[in-house]
């Protein structure tokens, strides 16, 4: 864990250009849509500027991580105990490694308590996080809101993804609008356009290849309101029975919602798709992708359905609006509410040309206001702020 910073080198960067330490810090145990994030930042930081390390758990769910080594990142794995366990000992932990580091800025990745105390009281950096939904209920009994309130004391500057969500963050947290900015994802559209075999798609699943499919990529999780999705089917179905649901992800629900469906008489027209790497092939086979969550912050699986000219139903929740333009991009919804649902998703499946025109303008939208240069850039200058640069 010792490190030596004299030795800090990026791939074939002189010593004499890192001009300053960034530390990211990193608590969760899964690799998601916050981690993806946390990699790009880590992996697209201007490399003249900045050294960076990147701390986080040793757990097997986190092995995407690794790829940064080759990158010239500073990777400082640590026991999942630490993470976990008693957070005076904890504490005693980070803040021992935050010295041996000798970061000049912090950022922590969701308000992660143990890494926001480890940085105040180590009390040489600036502090920033990215508060990625202050919707979520974070479950503090009074010791875990006492801490909280110490952790933000330090006045750390907050990345909201979206104006919704720092609203929600002010409003909730107490977060001052003035040590806030809103930094939306940036995300790769390229990556997301191209001709893909919607016949495939169907052979995969055996879908009969005259249905028209309805998508989501999510979690199996209640957060996402699949079980909203799967009772507005039956009234979708009514009209249009040539059609199949996929529902791509894993999670906790799972058996919660096969059951539902088994019990609706539903199972020939719903698809479990479980983990799948290649979304963009399943994106492209979608005639709507629905997000029907109850919260969010941005979603990124929205995202990456707009990169993909998908027409989009979703909640109205969370940083969702700031993506989907109802009316233009998409249609949003009341959360939860099956009639709803059901009703936009019969719109799109009758007015297809209509839904088509709202995809192409979503591709667009992504393009214009949420790329991956534009999500670095601004950062970027967030942190030359906090360090005194501007």
């Amino acid at each position: 864990m010792k490190v030596n910073c004299k030795t800090c080198e990026r791939v074939h960067l002189p010593i004499s250009k890192l001009t300053q330490k960034i530390l990211y810090f990193q608590q969760n145990l899964a690799f998601g849509l916050t981690e993806q994030y946390l990699f790009a930042l880590s992996n697209s930081i201007d490399a003249d500027r900045y050294c960076v390390h990147l701390v986080y758990p040793d757990a097997f769910e986190l092995e995407p991580f690794k790829e940064l080594h080759d990158e010239g990142v500073y990777l400082h794995r640590l026991p999942r105990t630490v993470f976990e366990g008693n957070i005076s000992r904890a504490l005693q932990t980070l803040v021992r490694l935050f010295q041996e580091i000798g970061p000049d800025l912090i950022h922590v990745n969701d308000p992660a308590l143990v890494g926001l105390l480890a940085g105040k009281f180590y009390t040489h950096a600036s502090i920033v996080f990215t508060h990625h939904t202050p919707e979520l209920d974070r479950g503090y009994r009074w010791r875990g809101r006492l801490l909280e309130k110490i952790a933000l004391s330090s006045h750390p500057a907050v990345i909201f993804t979206s104006e919704q969500d720092r609203l929600t963050g002010t409003t909730r947290d107490g977060v001052k609008e003035e040590q806030s900015v809103v930094i939306p994802y940036g995300i790769d559209v390229e990556a997301f356009e191209g001709l893909y075999d919607r016949l495939e798609v169907c052979r995969q699943f055996e879908i009969p290849p005259g249905n028209r499919i309805i998508g989501n990529v999510a979690r199996l999780v209640p957060q996402k309101g699949h079980d909203v999705l799967i009772e507005a089917a039956n009234l979708i179905l009514a009209r249009h029975p040539a059609l199949t649901f996929i529902l791509v992800g894993d999670g906790e629900a799972y058996d919660y919602l096969a059951e539902s469906v088994r019990d609706r008489g539903l199972s020939d027209n719903f698809v479990f798709a479980g983990h799948h790497q290649d979304i963009v092939k399943l994106l492209h086979a979608f005639d709507v992708f629905v997000m029907p969550s109850l919260f969010e912050g941005l979603c990124m699986a929205v995202m990456e359905a707009l990169a993909a000219a998908r027409p989009v139903v979703a909640s109205r929740v969370g940083g969702i609006p700031s993506t989907v333009i109802d009316g233009e991009t998409g249609i949003l919804v009341p959360s939860g509410d099956v009639r709803a649902l059901a009703d936009a998703i019969t719109w799109m499946l009758e007015n297809p040309e209509a839904a088509k025109n709202m995809g192409i303008h979503g591709r667009r939208r992504m393009k214009l206001h949420f790329t991956v240069d534009d999500m670095i850039a601004r950062t970027e200058e967030l942190y030359r702020t906090v360090l005194g640069h501007n």
